[in-house]
């Protein structure tokens, strides 16, 4: 049993009102009433073997198995199970698991996670340095991405990783559009809303309030201006990747 104790001592020769009384008997009226918590059993009362796996929360799961790590999807992209971003500057879907789920949820409040990486290429290079000897020379080769969760065809503008608008983004190179990525050769980072490395590791993650039903969550990217490619080619991948949604019941 837990440990109450009375707001207000009652002394001799006060007044006594009625709102101190109630007030001292609140908290045992509390307890009566069922509003307990974790002080109010022992320890070793129960067991998780007791519950459900649903009694406080509902765990879906889309979870991609087996995807190569490293370098070596590169020269085999589908047998590394990994998923192609194409150079396009629309928001892409992906069905592939990992990167889609669709639940039945019951819950009016849930949580929704994705963690995923993408693959830019090796974007390695090499220049002369100050002595003529080979150096090598990393290089961002586009704007970046924008990456999102979309929930039941709404992309959430709160969980956007990058700027939300590549339409109004200040470009170092503003002259640079799909038709010519192929040929775009930076030597320095390119100015841009997005996110971008050679190997980037990404988590966007939000809370919703939903109604019980069927609900489907997707991982939405941007190649901005079609920019991000590989030193290789015109695609980049995103590798290993889950998608969780969690219903809080309770």
């Amino acid at each position: 049993m837990s440990w109450r104790y009375k707001l207000y001592n009652i002394e001799p020769e006060q007044v006594v009102t009625i709102d101190p009384i109630n007030d001292n008997f609140q908290p045992y009226v509390e307890e009566l009433g069922g509003a307990l918590n974790a002080h109010n059993f022992n320890d070793e009362a129960f067991s998780r073997a007791q519950f459900k796996d649903s009694v406080g929360h509902i765990l879906h799961l889309s979870q991609a198995n087996d995807v190569a790590t490293g370098l070596t999807g590169y020269d085999n992209p589908s047998g590394a199970k990994w998923v192609t971003i194409r150079g396009s500057e629309s928001w892409q879907s992906f069905p592939d698991t990992g990167l889609a789920l669709t639940f039945t949820a019951r819950a009016s409040k849930v949580y929704l996670c994705a963690s995923f990486n993408i693959h830019c290429g090796t974007n390695k290079a090499y220049k002369l340095d100050g002595d003529g000897k080979r150096a090598p020379a990393y290089k961002q080769l586009g704007y970046g991405y924008l990456v999102a969760l979309r929930f039941d065809g709404t992309v959430l503008n709160e969980t956007i990783v990058g700027s939300g608008d590549a339409g109004v983004d200040s470009f170092q190179a503003n002259d640079f559009t799909i038709s010519d990525s192929s040929n775009a050769d930076f030597e320095e980072p390119q100015g841009g809303g997005g996110t971008a490395a050679a190997r980037l590791p990404l988590t966007v993650d939000v809370v919703l309030d939903i109604v019980p039903g069927r609900h489907t969550v997707e991982v939405v990217v941007m190649n901005i201006k079609g920019s991000m490619r590989t030193i290789e080619g015109l695609n980049t991948y995103i590798g290993q990747r889950e998608l969780v949604a969690l219903e809080m019941v309770r």
